[in-house]
């Protein structure tokens, strides 16, 4: 049996996807099939933030998120578990399309970068990741929430 570690900004199945992967309010731990869910509050940022190798226990396979950094969608696919960019949706939502198959895993993370990248003097990032888990799935304020173009994470023909 399957299950999915969703980012939400609720512990309701009809709360929407966070838009932060490591900043989520909460992380729901669902079984596709049946919608039995287990919610789980997410950590003050002041705190140390749970890696999600705290989730495996539970059997997900995927994880469904609203942004992601590098760190963040490298430690998931290093479990072996697919990502699946769902915006602007409820949870329900997202997890019926990826469920589905409507929605293709990704590739990439959606930044380039986590904010808990050290800054240069000049105010851009060195590149490196000193954080570790799910507090990595910022964007760097520039063009936040936006796809790898500037685009609000549309393709270019």
């Amino acid at each position: 049996m399957e299950k999915y570690l969703v980012a939400s900004s609720g512990d309701q199945l009809d709360s929407k996807i966070s838009g932060r992967f490591g900043h989520a309010k909460f992380f729901i731990v669902i079984d596709p099939q049946t919608m039995d869910y287990e919610a789980h509050p997410g950590v003050d940022p002041d705190q140390e933030k749970p890696d999600i190798g705290t989730f495996m226990k539970k059997g997900i396979s995927k994880v469904i998120v609203g942004n992601i950094g590098p760190p963040a969608f490298n430690e998931a696919t290093g479990y072996g578990l697919k990502v699946y960019l769902c915006r602007k949706m409820t949870v329900k939502k997202a997890i019926s399309k990826v469920y589905n198959d409507e929605i293709s895993p990704m590739q990439e993370p959606t930044l380039k970068e986590s904010l808990h990248s050290p800054r240069k003097a000049d105010g851009n990032a060195s590149g490196r990741g000193t954080g570790r888990g799910m507090d990595l799935g910022r964007s760097t304020g520039k063009g936040h929430g936006k796809g790898r173009n500037g685009d609000k994470g549309r393709s270019r023909g």
